[in-house]
């Protein structure tokens, strides 16, 4: 298993607006979050909690895996993102959006998980925590996300997984959704990642990032992730069972 220093460049040439969402969030409220930020024309970095003790897990995952892998959480919530099964109960949870912009092709998944855990790894040692990046995959632990780190995590001296991330791509969009577990961070260490992603960082507070977010939040929610198309375990790929 090897490791790479890191030396990070900015991610973005313009800007990245900081959000410490005060709110404690469902575990589909804060998926809704993150979606309806992505889908702005500007680059976002949300730092977020949850209001029940939540497991997630990735698009073409289970529910019922991820109980038998973490059990006892109140929540098993699926992520439009991919990824393994992650035990949101201890941690700190954090999404980047980069907007679809017309004329603009961000780099391949690898490169983008390169340069978003380079930056996040930079904060972290700024912040007190000795990391660096994987440049190979570690052996296979199953599908709890922290069992196997894969290249571009961010690991300890002794290997042991400290942040991972699932990506999504649409409409020249991009959503990262990430982890950071097993350290912890000094405090600041969201304005170091912000930092190292973009040369400039706009902050705003409050519970809600832009005027009626709240209100999208809720139609989302209704429309998308609480429908039971959302749940439905084969991702819409096995026919109802017929009663004879």
């Amino acid at each position: 298993m090897q490791q790479m220093q890191t030396q990070q460049r900015d991610v973005l040439p313009g800007a990245i607006t900081l959000w410490i969402d005060p709110v404690p969030r469902s575990g589909y409220r804060n998926m809704a979050a993150d979606e309806l930020l992505s889908r702005r024309s500007d680059a976002w970095l949300r730092i977020y909690g949850w209001s029940r003790p939540a497991v997630s897990f990735g698009y073409f995952d289970t529910a019922t895996e991820a109980a038998t892998i973490f059990p006892g959480a109140e929540e098993y919530i699926r992520r439009w993102t991919g990824g393994g099964i992650v035990d949101h109960r201890l941690g700190y949870t954090y999404t980047v959006t980069l907007p679809g912009v017309e004329g603009i092709m961000y780099p391949p998944a690898d490169q983008l998980y390169i340069w978003i855990h380079g930056a996040l790894a930079v904060a972290l040692q700024q912040s007190g925590v000795n990391c660096t990046l994987l440049t190979e995959d570690a052996p296979d632990g199953g599908r709890a996300c922290w069992a196997s780190p894969v290249k571009s995590d961010i690991v300890d001296e002794a290997g042991n997984k400290l942040a991972g991330a699932g990506q999504r791509r649409f409409r020249g969009a991009v959503l990262h959704q990430g982890l950071i577990q097993q350290c912890e961070p000094a405090e600041g260490w969201p304005q170091k990642l912000a930092q190292a992603l973009a040369p400039v960082v706009n902050v705003v507070v409050g519970e809600e990032p832009y005027p009626g977010f709240n209100d999208e939040l809720e139609q989302l929610c209704r429309e998308k992730y609480e429908s039971p198309e959302w749940d439905d375990e084969s991702h819409g790929r096995r026919k109802p069972s017929r009663k004879a």
